[in-house]
């Protein structure tokens, strides 16, 4: 009993089990279109031998005979076929019902579905040098047919046969390319596997340029050779022959026309769709959609560069996702800054304003409640002044406990970095006053932080070991900022400033200004303002 597969999956077997079936198709389109040419070739081929077979051919019914050889040989390339496309076709089956191939069938399933367009191309190669072999021997045994002539039919028909295989071969090709690689390597890496045939795009060229131009010149040059020596000492009037050579070379023309046309499609298909799909990704990596993946179609330089390409793009994913996690323990700021390098590991003088944020009587806060509810409780704070904080350009260095310690004006310069750190403080009052507001609706205490700002000049880079570093401030104007928060518990108030940071406010802000005071590690008093 076969196993029950549901509508999709059996709408997509017809379509594979269509795909097998596409194989055969174009093989023997490749092979029908030999046929024909022989066929045609010989109908006009101005020599005695071809046209007492006419004769024969027309009116002694000897085209039964040979349309029925004919298919015999294409049944004989079909059975060929079907018995070296079987561990594709077997693989396929398995993949679609679900189940899982074994190694052994899917190792081999996938290189012959590599090599399946060469094989069948040699195959080809071969049947046109023997099947030629057998009729030009009847030809010589029931007809008597001259040696000459027998060599003429035989290297025509293996002319024509490997232009067929060239044919086959790209035709094969193409569709295997639609239809079977990308379910067979979706990933790619068609030229990892061992024991493939590599055919290079050079060479690609070089089969185009033989079966295109090559071979259709060797048949007229060869052609043409054969009428010569057939004419000579006969009575055949010149208009008569020009006329039937014209008729030759019309047809052979016409033939051969339509093969190089469709020949140039094929290959330039073969050579130009990879490549355009190569720089779509591309002009899609360009505004950062790294989740793109190049269709590696084939083991020829295109396909190789087609992988590189795609691990190249992994390697970008990779290093957007770290860049991304690396922006949640720094800012992205700050982020974008190591990483491009600016930032100097001994660090380096600027001016900048500090704030820092400390939230009141937290310890008793930690001891009172659940350390589950005390850290959610921690991270709903932090969020909203963080918010309060990028709004006006700061930027959070770090979080020690309760306490927040931000920048303005580096790493990113700001001409108004004081006035943008004040900013921030009432801006943090309001999250705050919006947050409690919360807290307070759900029955929880409301929490009160104190603010201290200070404008100065600090070292900013890289501090900590060689092998661990961190972004971090240091300088008196990183103390003095630290130490007024601790003064907004003397002034029971939320938010100071200092008086460098006053002096350099480029917008006037409600402010008052408050006595000296004694700072620890300042030996004279600090002047401060409270924003009101």
């Amino acid at each position: 009993m076969e196993p029950k597969i549901d509508g999709k999956a059996a709408k997509q077997s017809r379509a594979f089990r269509s795909g097998m079936a596409g194989l055969y198709f174009r093989n023997m389109s490749a092979n029908l279109f030999s046929f024909i040419t022989i066929f045609a070739l010989n109908f006009f081929t101005p020599l005695e031998f071809f046209k007492e077979n006419k004769i024969i051919l027309l009116e002694e019914k000897g085209f039964i005979l040979f349309f029925l050889v004919y298919p015999l040989v294409m049944i004989l390339i079909f059975l060929i076929q079907f018995q070296i496309q079987k561990p594709v076709s077997t693989a396929s089956q398995l993949m679609w019902i679900g189940k899982d191939i074994p190694d052994g069938l899917k190792e081999k399933a996938l290189k012959r579905l590599i090599n399946l367009p060469l094989i069948l191309t040699l195959i080809n190669v071969l049947v046109y040098l023997v099947a030629p072999l057998f009729v030009i021997l009847a030809f010589r045994v029931l007809r008597d047919t001259s040696a000459t002539t027998c060599l003429f039919l035989f290297f025509r028909s293996f002319m024509i046969g490997l232009i067929s295989a060239g044919l086959s071969f790209f035709l094969l090709e193409e569709f295997s390319r639609k239809h079977l690689i990308p379910r067979f390597f979706p990933k790619g890496r068609l030229a990892t596997i061992p024991g493939t045939v590599k055919i290079s795009i050079l060479r690609r060229i070089r089969l185009l340029n033989l079966a295109g131009t090559l071979n259709p010149m060797l048949l007229i040059l060869v052609t043409l050779l054969f009428i010569w020596m057939d004419v000579k000492g006969s009575f055949i009037s010149a208009p008569q022959l020009a006329r039937e050579i014209f008729l030759f070379t019309l047809v052979l023309s016409v033939i051969f026309t339509t093969l190089a046309l469709r020949l140039n499609v094929l290959v330039g298909n073969s050579i130009l769709e990879p490549i355009e799909d190569i720089l779509n990704v591309v002009e899609k990596l360009k505004v950062g959609r790294f989740d793109q993946q190049i269709k590696v179609l084939s083991n020829d330089e295109i396909g190789i560069l087609g992988d590189v390409g795609n691990d190249m793009i992994h390697a970008l994913a990779d290093r957007e996702r770290i860049k991304d996690t690396f922006g949640k323990y720094v800012t992205p700021e700050i982020r974008d800054q190591i990483l491009a390098g600016n930032i100097p590991l001994n660090g380096e003088r600027t001016e900048a304003t500090l704030l820092f944020s400390d939230l009141r009587n937290f310890t008793t806060y930690v001891e009172e409640n659940d350390p589950e509810e005390a850290i959610l409780s921690m991270r709903a704070y932090f969020t909203s002044m963080q918010r309060a904080i990028r709004l006006h350009e700061g930027l959070v260095l770090q979080y020690v406990g309760d306490e927040i310690e931000a920048v303005f004006g580096v790493p990113l310069k700001c001409e108004g970095h004081a006035d943008q750190a004040i900013r921030a403080a009432l801006e943090m009052r309001k999250a705050l006053e919006n947050l409690n507001n919360l807290r307070i609706a759900e029955g929880k205490l409301p929490f009160v932080h104190g603010i201290g700002i200070c404008t100065g000049e600090v070292l900013a880079g890289n501090t900590g070991s060689e092998d661990r570093l961190s972004y971090a401030l240091i300088g008196n104007t990183v103390n003095l900022a630290s130490r007024m928060q601790n003064l907004t518990k003397s002034f029971h108030c939320d938010i100071l400033i200092s008086e460098e940071t006053a002096k350099r406010m480029l917008h006037p802000f409600k402010m008052k200004e408050q006595s000296p005071q004694h700072v620890k590690g300042y030996s004279r008093p600090v002047t401060v303002y409270q924003v009101m």
